[in-house]
């Protein structure tokens, strides 16, 4: 019996433990000014059916409160789109790394050849590096 207690002591902290950390992904960026007030007030816009203490007990993991199912269901949904836009944002940065580096080795070549021959290699070793890993998250997506 004692197993078991222990078991679901555990389970119900970590349930709890996620549900906190995925409350903080969708609370998001904290402002330099912005009170911890704000930061609940903007969730409980964001959260249906969430009471501000239940917001703060989940934020602080207060251990005498249980998650309930569909209220971590409802923070995943919630995340599950920044992922989404982080990655397609990731790619949109690669892409335009590449676009730099295309014309950095151009500048370079125009200019000497000859004397910025190590900047031009080290430009098309990274040309070459980020165009690989831009064809990778092609694959993912």
């Amino acid at each position: 019996m004692l197993d078991f207690s222990n078991k679901r002591a555990e389970m119900k902290a970590s349930s709890l433990d996620e549900a906190a950390d995925l409350l903080r992904k969708v609370a998001g960026e904290r402002k330099a000014d912005e009170s911890l007030k704000s930061v609940f007030r903007r969730l409980s816009r964001k959260l249906d059916g969430w009471t501000d203490n239940r917001i703060q007990d989940v934020w602080r993991r207060d251990s005498r409160i249980t998650v309930r199912a569909d209220e971590i269901t409802q923070l995943r949904a919630l995340v599950e789109p920044k992922r989404k836009t982080e990655s397609i944002d990731d790619l949109e940065e690669l892409r335009a790394t590449v676009a730099r580096l295309a014309r950095y080795e151009a500048l370079l070549e125009r200019l000497d050849e000859e004397f910025y021959g190590p900047q031009i290699s080290a430009a098309s070793d990274q040309l070459g590096e980020a165009r690989r890993l831009l064809g990778k998250s092609r694959s993912r997506l």
